[in-house]
C-alpha cells in the first residue's frame, strides 16, 4: 500500500483505488484542532499553526503505516 505523501500531490490507497483529496484531509484535522483550542482562550493558536499540526499527524500517520481512506460501499 502507498504511504501517504506531504508533497502536493493526493493520498492514494492502490489497494483500495481510492484518491483522497490531501487538502480536504488538512483542512478537517485542521479545523478540528482549531476548534478544541478555540474554547480554551489562554491557549488559543492561530489556523495556520492548526494546519501545521495536521499535516504533523497525517505524517506520523504515514510512519506508522497507517491510511487515509474513505469508506464505499465494496
Amino acid at each position: 500500500m502507498a504511504a501517504p505523501t506531504l508533497d502536493g500531490s493526493d493520498l492514494y490507497n492502490s489497494e483500495r483505488k481510492q484518491l483522497v483529496d490531501q487538502h480536504q484531509v488538512i483542512s478537517i484535522i485542521a479545523t478540528t484542532v482549531y476548534e478544541c483550542f478555540k474554547e480554551r482562550p489562554d491557549q488559543k493558536i492561530a489556523i495556520e499553526e492548526a494546519k501545521r499540526i495536521a499535516k504533523c499527524i497525517i505524517e506520523a500517520l504515514a510512519e506508522a503505516g497507517l491510511e487515509l481512506g474513505t469508506l464505499t460501499d465494496s
